[in-house]
């Protein structure tokens, strides 16, 4: 009954709205009763992640106005950022082990460069007798101290970034500890040379992470066979100073120069680099080096960087193999004539 109350007011108020709309205007008067429905939609974005991290977004459909949540799109893929935390146990390993390093090559130079009585400080240019390949070698040393050391730091989980800072100031601290007792010993001396050669060691891979071509070029170095053979035997000359038997080289991957259309369509082999070395012979610091004669080398390399691999594992070691220039076809340039053949 109180429904049927209800439906009398609104029967009587169409009535009167039909009769009044009929007798003034000409048009026709159409009612239209429509059922609307809420409409749910389902919004995905990013559809290259999976499907459980997609974000739903839910909008109703009123009256042309469109409710929904306001969300970030994206349609790059979600990174996880790696989380470093410094583990003391590895940090403690690595002490001792960093200890037991420098004990040891301390103990080695005192038997070889810092043998003789200490005398008082002094500076000095000590590289005539190298013919100043002793300043590669400084380069060379302390970028690979740089290099490895921030790996270590990195496995005790210092982050990236402070791993390659700390790495270079520890470089730095033990070369300037070496030169500093240069400075004390007889026939040396505090030379500033080896010190800005050192801090440029330290300082390239900082370079190579700012300018990426750099990433291109990079020291390495390789002994010939009869290196250890000769310190076996009755040679004078230390191990590590021995310059007649080793080979520093700058080698440059021509992907640095290369055209896009190229690298991108693989159409050069990207481990293939180009080095150029240099090595001296009869040179001494003990016997002399006034006929010492620097030879320069001309040779392939092979990029180990480029090599397959992509862990972060594979990735340390790579970098850390591609210190080392390993056997590859090459031209010798000296004042005896011109020699090609496998080069080590």
């Amino acid at each position: 009954m109180g429904k049927n109350i209800l439906l009398y007011p609104a029967a009587l108020i169409l009535f009167l709205q039909i009769t009044f709309a009929g007798s003034g205007n000409n048009f026709e008067y159409k009612i239209s009763l429509k059922l609307k429905e809420k409409k749910t939609t389902n919004i995905f974005y990013n559809d290259k992640i999976n499907k459980n991290n997609f974000t739903r977004i839910k909008f109703l459909e009123k009256k042309n106005s469109i409710y929904q949540n306001t969300y970030p799109q994206s349609s790059e893929p979600l990174k996880i950022k790696k989380q470093s935390k410094v583990s003391p146990l590895k940090m403690t390993i690595l002490g001792v082990l960093a200890a037991g390093v420098f004990t040891g090559f301390h103990i080695y130079y005192a038997n070889t460069w810092w043998k003789d009585q200490r005398d008082y400080f002094k500076f000095a240019a000590d590289g005539y007798y190298a013919r100043n390949i002793d300043k590669v070698s400084h380069i060379y040393t302390a970028n690979v101290f740089t290099v490895a050391t921030s790996a270590a730091y990195e496995w005790a989980g210092v982050k990236p970034s402070k791993a390659l800072l700390y790495g270079a100031l520890t470089s730095l601290a033990y070369e300037t500890y070496i030169e500093i007792n240069d400075g004390f010993a007889p026939i040396w001396g505090f030379d500033w040379g080896d010190m800005g050669a050192n801090i440029f060691g330290a300082v390239y891979p900082f370079l190579q992470k700012a300018a990426k071509p750099l990433r291109h070029i990079n020291f390495k170095w390789s002994f010939k066979p009869r290196w250890l053979k000769s310190k076996i035997s009755t040679s004078q000359d230390d191990l590590l100073d021995d310059y007649t038997n080793m080979t520093f080289w700058l080698s440059v991957n021509p992907m640095i120069a290369l055209p896009e259309t190229v690298t991108k369509a693989k159409l050069y082999p990207n481990f293939l680099a180009l080095a150029i070395g240099m090595s001296i012979k009869n040179a001494s610091h003990v016997t002399g080096s006034s006929n010492a004669k620097v030879e320069w080398i001309l040779s392939l390399d092979w990029d180990v960087n480029q090599l397959p691999g992509k862990s972060d594992f594979m990735k340390k070691l790579k970098k850390i193999l591609n210190f080392y220039h390993f056997p590859a076809p090459a031209v010798k340039i000296s004042p005896e004539g011109v020699w090609y053949g496998l080069y080590f």
